[in-house]
């Protein structure tokens, strides 16, 4: 299975010049990185100019989406309105919306509903905000937040393929701008994304659970995303703020492509 590498721009950068300085960068290595996948996720604002930019190099994702097409909603924007600008993927459950911006659950299942009827492929992101002493992978408090989350958001959810959703496991602790004191344990990574997998195999079937794309976050850099895209329970990475730190982020390029 080729493996997605998911770069979240998150908000930035801060002006149009720039953006397009870093579509640049994707540009010039997208067709080197093959068989593997890239799907870049900038802000909205940025979203016509990558579609413009790239055909098919990479694939577009979104940061966000609401859940209806029509309603009084300022400030959102809706599924069609992705689908016209040709992206394929969105965002859904990042800790940042969870934190910031409080998304419950209940918004998480609607979100994922939205971009499945309109044809979207949600990212959905979970993960738990510390570890405690003692705790691993296999632990109960582990275990009963992970499946959790997953029992919320996909509440009602149908799925008729594994390619209808992708899975990222983003340990918040983990996340480079909360300044991690060291990266998780590979073995603890693939265990979790294990476990993940056993969920799955109860809620839908074996065969989605097997196929499934299970992607990991959390500080992925030029000098470890090798690493992880090596662990065999790994479909990808999502790749935070180097997406677009033009230094880093060649780096990051050129290491894919050896």
């Amino acid at each position: 299975m080729n493996k997605l590498i998911v770069f979240n721009f998150k908000m930035a950068p801060a002006s149009f010049t720039e953006v397009k300085e870093v579509f640049h960068i994707f540009k010039r290595f997208s067709q080197k990185v093959k068989p593997n996948k890239i799907i870049i996720v900038p802000p909205y604002v940025y979203l016509a100019e990558a579609s413009n930019i790239f055909e098919k190099e990479c694939s577009l994702g979104a940061q966000d989406v609401f859940w209806f097409n029509r309603n009084s909603a300022t400030g959102e924007i809706s599924p069609k309105m992705l689908k016209s600008l040709g992206v394929e993927y969105v965002i859904v459950g990042h800790s940042e919306r969870r934190k910031y911006f409080n998304e419950t659950d209940e918004i998480i299942n609607s979100k994922i509903k939205a971009c499945l009827s309109n044809d979207l492929t949600p990212i959905l992101c979970i993960g738990e905000k510390n570890r405690k002493e003692g705790d691993s992978s296999l632990s109960f408090r582990i275990k009963k937040i992970l499946f959790e989350q997953l029992n919320y958001a996909l509440r009602g959810v149908i799925l008729e393929n594994s390619s209808d959703l992708i899975i990222t496991y983003e340990p918040v602790w983990a996340i480079s701008a909360n300044q991690p004191k060291e990266l998780e344990d590979p073995e603890e990574i693939q265990k979790t994304i294990s476990l993940i997998r056993f969920w799955l195999a109860r809620r839908f079937s074996e065969k989605i659970a097997k196929n499934m794309r299970i992607l990991y976050g959390g500080s992925v850099n030029s000098q470890n995303i090798i690493p992880f895209l090596s662990l065999k329970e790994i479909n990808g990475v999502l790749v935070g703020r180097v997406s677009t730190n033009k230094i880093e982020l060649t780096k990051l390029l050129k290491k894919l492509i050896k």
